[in-house]
């Protein structure tokens, strides 16, 4: 029979080595769901500068790659402007429709539609595994929540992503990392978050989205 102190140090690094093996599973990065939606609130930044702050909402399908990004009244979104529509409000509601080839700039209460972009520009349907490979920022306090964030380098921004253990997202910001790096922020309301299928009409395209944009979406 083993002496009890053998035992004792045996468990405890076994312990040990079971808990490092918990952590670092808890700090991969984690992936999408490939269905859900969920409804937000955001803010852009340029220094301590308040720019702009508005109500939104993700509808996100990958499986069968279409999603839709609202962005309502007040938005600024760097991809709603400056493609060349004949607006009223150019800061009214956009919705930002993709399908499996094209992105598509949206103002339904004005009717007026355009294809901004496609795949040659990246403008596809954003992968679930697209934080593969993000660095671990730890936790933060997100109204009330502990979120767990990443952080990963695109091309002209830094991305960082938080979500509650139980995967709800709690938060999605972006530096640009280009002067004046001004910055984009996402608050998302947890509460709507929802895995249930979406209906397949939330993804139409309206016929009158027949054109592409006068100044089409072209990367930095």
């Amino acid at each position: 029979m083993a002496p009890f102190g053998t035992l004792t140090c045996a468990a405890l690094i076994s312990w040990c080595v079971g808990l490092a093996s918990l952590t670092r599973s808890l700090e991969q990065p984690p992936s999408w769901p490939t269905t859900f939606s969920v409804n937000f609130h955001e803010d852009h930044w340029v220094w301590k500068v308040h720019l702009a702050g508005n109500a939104g909402a993700w509808h996100y399908d990958y499986s069968n790659k279409v999603a839709r990004f609202d962005h309502l009244q007040g938005q600024i979104d760097n991809f709603c402007h400056g493609r060349g529509l004949r607006l009223k409000e150019w800061r009214g509601d956009c919705h930002l429709l993709f399908n499996t080839t094209d992105m598509f700039v949206h103002y339904p209460r004005e009717r007026q539609c355009c294809r901004a972009c496609g795949a040659a520009e990246g403008c596809t349907v954003l992968k679930p595994t697209w934080m593969a490979g993000a660095k671990y920022l730890g936790t933060e306090n997100i109204n009330g929540t502990a979120c767990q964030g990443w952080e990963t380098d695109g091309a002209a921004a830094t991305d960082r992503w938080y979500q509650a253990t139980d995967g709800t997202p709690c938060q999605y910001s972006e530096t640009i990392k280009f002067w004046p790096h001004s910055s984009h922020n996402i608050t998302f309301n947890m509460s709507s978050f929802s895995l249930d299928p979406i209906p397949t009409s939330v993804f139409d395209i309206p016929g009158y989205c027949d054109r592409k944009c006068p100044f089409p979406w072209r990367p930095i």
